[in-house]
């Protein structure tokens, strides 16, 4: 009986070791502390927080009336021109964004900041190869170009959250592992 239980366990063991790892989702808060507001370097901060997976959410907070969120396409970043807008956002005190695709996302603020650097270059990659820290980046970084329902966010400094959606937790390995541990030993009893 211990034999066959120890096998069991084994089993487990080699079933989970097969299983991908589950993809958590990050938020990030853009500008960190200082948020989307005019002087701050967000070049510096692509580099600091990249990289960016489809998934992660980019959370703007700003001073409602002095700034917008405005997604934009590359010549729009550049030109700093709202005019071929992709959206626009300028209501509340925040703005949540989730990169919902793998590519470079452009946001400019149109009240005049973009031209002394308040604009964000993301670029969002498709799936995360290991769950190491972030590491440095360019001032670019990419997100996704819609705006639906908005990340909990834990506090008013946290810049980075793990924190995956309890629809998504039932789907993990773990459940799996957990499923097969269970048949096994009902078996075995």
């Amino acid at each position: 009986m211990e034999m066959r239980l120890l096998l069991s366990l084994l089993l487990v063991a080699v079933v989970a070791s097969r299983l991908p790892s589950a993809a958590v989702a990050a938020n990030y808060t853009v500008g960190d502390e200082k948020g989307w507001n005019p002087d701050v370097d967000y070049t510096t901060w692509v580099k600091k927080h990249k990289p960016f997976y489809k998934g992660d959410w980019l959370l703007f907070e700003y001073q409602n009336g002095r700034s917008d969120v405005v997604q934009v396409d590359e010549v729009g970043y550049d030109k700093c021109d709202k005019a071929n807008a992709l959206s626009s956002y300028s209501k509340g005190h925040s703005y949540a964004f989730q990169l919902k695709e793998a590519k470079d996302y452009y946001f400019i603020c149109s009240y005049g900041y973009c031209y002394s650097g308040m604009k964000l270059h993301v670029t969002a990659k498709s799936s995360q190869k290991s769950s190491g820290g972030s590491s440095s980046s360019s001032g670019s970084s990419s997100s996704d170009d819609s705006s639906s329902d908005s990340p909990s966010k834990d506090s008013k400094n946290k810049n980075k959250s793990n924190a995956a959606p309890p629809s998504l937790l039932a789907a993990t390995p773990y459940a799996a592992i957990a499923a097969v541990a269970a048949l096994l030993l009902n078996r075995m009893l």
